[in-house]
């Protein structure tokens, strides 16, 4: 009777794929990215005329599960903030292979990257989880 080992695969399994950013998600990391509370974009979009209707809107579109229907209201928020209403969308409808990389600090993508406030320096990638920028700053604790 022969004996002997079977060879031992040493190679590292790869990591574990971050999940999609949700439409929720994604406007509260542009909102926050921004410096702005719910009650400070609400007045930008609408002033203090319909700002306890604009401050429900945008907590319940930044409640997990739900979307926005239609294309202009997100247009709207990026009245407030930037943001991408094309990737917003994306996220609503695309399936998650399908979908853009999106940093988990600020909510930045490879078409709306981060830029400095001379506009002269435009992030990139850290790692998945996060741009050049979340990932230097000081503290930085960036959710996967």
């Amino acid at each position: 009777m022969l004996q002997f080992a079977l060879p031992v695969d040493r190679r590292q399994a790869a990591p574990p794929a971050l999940p999609p950013v949700t439409p929720a998600a994604y406007l509260r990391l542009r909102r926050k990215a921004a410096g702005l509370s719910v009650a400070a974009a609400a007045r930008r979009i609408v002033g203090e005329r319909g700002f306890d209707a604009a401050s429900r809107l945008i907590r319940l579109l930044e409640t997990e599960g739900v979307t926005a229907r239609h294309r202009d209201m997100i247009s709207g928020l990026a009245d407030a903030f930037p943001l991408d209403a094309d990737i917003y969308m994306q996220l609503c409808g695309a399936p998650a292979h399908q979908q853009p990389r999106i940093c988990r600090g600020c909510g930045c993508s490879e078409w709306d990257p981060c830029v400095s406030a001379d506009g002269a320096h435009r992030c990139g990638w850290a790692g998945p989880p996060a741009c050049t920028r979340c990932a230097e700053a000081p503290g930085a604790q960036v959710r996967q």
